[in-house]
């Protein structure tokens, strides 16, 4: 449901809260009034070139967070959050985030939820416990700047992550069809580039080989492509993968022979890239995850998005 202002004698309710629409005290209205001269300060929404409807739920999703709603809505879901690259050099290009957006955001994750290990959320998952207000982080792929950019923020505020690895990338020069429009191309990180983010404490998941898509390959290519990114996983890393993200992350791109697949091989859960949140208790096989990309210009945006079941 939408953040509608419905009067009531004479008052306005924001998010379930009556308050005096000339209070500039009280939360929701009040709370807008006070952050107006804000619109147009440096590093502000519209000082940074945000689309108005964006920064429109910016603003509102600060309503959401003064006036208590996130605390309520966040309890009661499961949140998982995906980034591909992370650097400052990149046009916005909808998998690229810039480093200080990407701290911001890791910065409102902490804040506002339970950061955990993917892993444990698909512990919780298996074990019939309840997992709401918890949010992991993930990453898909293999890029270097992952290690290089990503890896020492993280480390910073102390919040973990998983590495989902394409492993017929790791420590090659190819260049994948979504990166050949680029007039510099971004680099794979090396095996012992991957090893040195599983020493620092971070989980490295299998994104298979060579980033097929699983919901048009055949069932002996699907076969080839798990069992050679698991295998090349447990060469190099000394243990078995366990933890799963298809590529794409479309609902089409993986089909239901594919996902039985997945299953076989080993895994202990498949995670989607295409939106929506998680019951407190879910299917391990059936995760969804968020991509943060350029439509959340913000972190209120995202979270507007959450409360009001966007994203």
């Amino acid at each position: 449901m939408g953040p509608k202002l419905e009067t009531t004698d004479g008052f306005r309710r924001v998010w379930g809260h009556v308050i005096d629409p000339k209070s500039r005290s009280s939360p929701g209205l009040g709370y807008l009034r006070r952050l107006a001269p804000l619109r147009r300060a440096p590093g502000s929404p519209a000082a940074m070139g945000i689309p108005t409807k964006n920064r429109i739920k910016d603003l509102l999703g600060r309503a959401a967070d003064a006036t208590g709603v996130y605390e309520q809505k966040f309890r009661s879901k499961m949140v998982v959050v995906a980034f591909h690259r992370v650097n400052d050099w990149m046009p916005g290009d909808g998998i690229t985030c810039s480093p200080g957006r990407f701290e911001e955001f890791c910065g409102f994750f902490a804040e506002h939820f339970r950061v955990v290990r993917l892993a444990d959320q698909v512990a919780g998952c298996r074990d019939w416990r309840d997992m709401g207000g918890t949010l992991s982080i993930t990453f898909d792929d293999g890029y270097r700047d992952n290690l290089e950019v990503a890896a020492p923020i993280l480390r910073r505020l102390g919040l973990p992550a998983t590495f989902f690895i394409a492993t017929g990338f790791i420590g090659t020069h190819f260049t994948p069809p979504w990166d050949r429009q680029l007039s510099r191309r971004p680099g794979w990180m090396s095996w012992d580039q991957v090893r040195s983010l599983r020493d620092q404490g971070f989980d490295i998941g299998a994104h298979t080989d060579n980033h097929v898509d699983l919901g048009q390959a055949d069932a002996g290519v699907v076969r080839t492509e798990l069992a050679a990114c698991r295998e090349a996983l447990h060469r190099e890393l000394g243990a078995a993968a366990t933890l799963f993200a298809y590529p794409f992350g479309g609902r089409n791109n993986i089909s239901s022979a594919s996902l039985r697949l997945v299953r076989e091989a080993g895994f202990q859960c498949c995670l989607a890239a295409c939106g929506g949140v998680n019951p407190p208790v879910a299917d391990p096989f059936h995760l969804n995850r968020i991509n943060v990309n350029d439509w959340f210009a913000t972190p209120h945006q995202l979270g507007f998005e959450l409360v009001t079941h966007r994203a």
